[in-house]
């Protein structure tokens, strides 16, 4: 099951880089539970994006639903 997860994010970081190859860079990923959360800096205008998703294991097919989506200023907590 781990697995599937773990291929599912590869298949999220991978989309995220084919449409911004230069401007985001990931940064972090945490996951919990079925919570899995990657941020990013822009570095163009130096902005922290955060993305938070949730793994659906009920469906027939397990995928990630984008639940929020958001940018913040930098600071340098994300990257501890």
């Amino acid at each position: 099951m781990y697995g599937k997860i773990f291929e599912l994010i590869n298949d999220e970081i991978t989309l995220m880089s084919a449409c911004t190859p230069n401007t985001l860079e990931l940064q972090k990923i945490e996951i919990k539970g079925i919570k899995v959360k990657l941020v990013y800096l822009d570095k163009k205008s130096m902005k922290v994006q955060v993305r938070l998703y949730e793994v659906d294991l009920f469906g027939q097919e397990p995928k990630l639903k984008l639940k929020k989506d958001y940018m913040k200023p930098y600071t340098d907590k994300y990257f501890r």
